[in-house]
């Protein structure tokens, strides 16, 4: 930012602009309650897919076979890890290169997405065989739980680099807001699992190995399906005239890696925590470990919902500079994690046996209620750093989302190791709330210093408005913003011209639409030689002349925008126009 444009100001008009046209959440929470049901339908479906292995064998096959397939559970995390860090990384930069409206930077992360995405799945393919026999080789089981163990685990690693290119494709039909189409390809992998794990296990009696089996069928028949909508129905794989090189890979592999670390770490977690549980609680501690993360699998896809329906958000205002959208965001997710979450964790405080009984077993260990509802207590806390970290890898802070997740994560095995000396075996499951607390405590401080610096960096820049408008409020509103840019001494050119914008835009939503029903959001910057004009409503399509749509649908004055403007970006995106003019 010029120097013109940052210098203290007392209770200024532009204050009074901006509590007149006080940004709110409008538009945030419209697109996170549209998106939000559909999210948590597909995460059903996903859940489906990720626990009716333990049920089916545990209900089938009894608790020996459910305790091996959460023994290998580990081990899938771990598998897991390239998957995670390389989607997180390629969703991050589409999205906030949308954001940007840059068509170049676009497609040249298409290009290095799609490069990446394949290599990451051979080495996955190559690296999992040592990584699981060393990581089944610690566990020192019983010969024949280490047998069952293995039978699960050939199908799931077969089936591990389509399950990558599928979580990629996720991420990539979140950002553009295909969330139907995820809730369709979800339903599908769930249920051919289910068919085939009822088959294999029931009717072909192939055991452990027809769960795996059943899994890996319904993984590679979810990745056909998503690379070829994704091939024939979006532009995502479309990267003609991309110029990729290290430059993209590099930022893909650094914006992912919170959430690969997460991953990692989380892995490393899990294998030193079944270590702890075999040794505190012996081989049925594998069932209990079963019924807990069945449990957190039903919080984990509410917290996932919400945050899915935020990451396509967040990259749209990251890409624009919306440090004000994103508070907004932030907060009203945490708030609908409190009451989904939460109310989810009273479901578990009061009834913790549905949770045995749905996975088969029948005789609850000594204590096994108390420790189901002792680990239950973390996960409201774990939704909320899941949110801080999405906005703090949006909001560019790596290193240290990076850093507090290793360090948070770290603590877990310590912690539950500590209290297996002190207390009860059953208490290691309080392990878990003190790590995410920890968490939290941090996430707290380094959000606070964000949200300061953002107010002092807004006060200061005598050039900058977030706006939030009705359509009837757009007239008084340029009218506002050029008396502000007059008696600031901003060049009347581009007050003028953006004042144009204001109205015309907004005139035009309203219209189309056939009413005043419409969410504007406006982003004003005026700079020293120039001024950027921002703008994202859900009115209807706008098409410009480079876009295969009817003519009527062009604003009547569009064509004098763009030729007043130096450039104009346009993008409908999550069922949004969201336009910028540059002058």
């Amino acid at each position: 930012m010029n120097n013109q444009t940052k210098r203290p100001l007392p209770e200024s008009q532009k204050q009074v602009i901006r509590n007149r046209f006080k940004r709110t959440d409008s538009l945030i929470m419209k697109k996170l309650l549209a998106y939000i049901p559909v999210m948590i339908l597909t995460n059903l479906s996903t859940l489906l897919l990720i626990c009716v292995d333990g049920i089916v064998v545990g209900n089938l096959l009894g608790h020996d076979a459910l305790s091996s397939v959460n023994i290998f559970y580990p081990s899938f995390i771990m598998i897991g890890v390239v998957s995670d860090w390389v989607a997180a990384g390629i969703s991050t930069v589409l999205s906030v290169c949308m954001g940007e409206n840059n068509q170049p930077e676009i497609l040249s992360a298409k290009l290095a997405s799609k490069r990446i995405m394949l290599i990451a799945a051979l080495f996955v393919s190559l690296i999992q065989i040592p990584i699981v026999t060393l990581i089944i080789n610690s566990y020192h089981l019983s010969p024949e739980m280490a047998r069952l163990t293995w039978q699960y685990a050939i199908g799931i690693m077969i089936a591990s680099p389509f399950g990558l290119i599928s979580t990629v494709g996720v991420l990539q039909l979140q950002i553009i807001g295909k969330m139907k189409v995820l809730l369709r390809l979800s339903l599908t992998e769930s249920l051919v699992n289910l068919l085939l794990d009822l088959l294999f296990v029931g009717a072909f009696h192939m055991g452990v190995a027809g769960a795996g089996f059943g899994t890996m069928t319904a993984n590679i028949v979810r990745c056909t399906l998503t690379v070829l909508y994704i091939a024939l129905r979006t532009d995502i794989y479309k990267s003609k005239g991309a110029v990729s090189g290290w430059k993209e890979v590099r930022k893909i592999l650094t914006k992912g890696l919170p959430d690969g670390a997460n991953s990692l770490m989380l892995a490393f977690q899990n294998i030193f925590l079944m270590k702890i549980i075999l040794s505190s609680l012996g081989e049925t501690g594998g069932a209990i470990k079963g019924v807990c993360a069945s449990a957190l699998s039903v919080a984990l896809v509410l917290v996932n919902s919400i945050l899915g329906s935020s990451r396509p958000l967040s990259g749209i205002m990251t890409g624009g500079q919306d440090w004000e959208g994103m508070r907004l965001l932030i907060r009203r997710g945490i708030l609908l994690v409190i009451i989904l979450v939460g109310g989810f964790t009273v479901v578990c405080e009061f009834f913790p046996g549905l949770f045995y009984m749905i996975n088969g077993v029948k005789e609850i260990p000594d204590m096994g209620l108390f420790m189901l509802q002792l680990f239950a207590l973390h996960f409201l806390f774990k939704g909320i750093n899941a949110l801080f970290r999405l906005y703090f890898s949006f909001r560019h802070d790596t290193r240290f989302t990076t850093l507090i997740t290793i360090i948070g994560n770290a603590t877990l095995p310590l912690f539950a190791f500590g209290l297996t000396r002190i207390l009860p075996a059953a208490w290691l499951w309080a392990a878990y709330t003190l790590t995410e607390l920890v968490l939290l405590s941090f996430n707290l401080t380094h959000y606070r210093k964000r949200l300061l610096k953002d107010q002092k960096e807004l006060e200061e820049d005598i050039g900058l408005f977030y706006l939030t408008l009705k359509p009837d409020e757009a007239i008084e509103a340029s009218r506002e913003i050029r008396a502000y840019a007059d008696e600031n001494g901003f060049d009347k050119n581009y007050s003028y011209r953006i004042a144009l914008c204001i109205e015309e835009m907004a005139a035009y939503a309203s219209s189309s639409q056939g009413n005043g029903n419409i969410n504007i959001q406006i982003m004003i910057r005026f700079q020293e030689n120039g001024a950027i004009f921002m703008m994202l409503d859900d009115g209807k399509c706008i098409a410009l002349d480079h876009v295969e749509e009817t003519q009527d649908l062009i604003t009547s004055n569009y064509g004098l925008l763009k030729k007043l403007a130096k450039t104009v970006d346009y993008q409908y995106v999550l069922n949004m126009n969201y336009s910028i003019f540059t002058f």
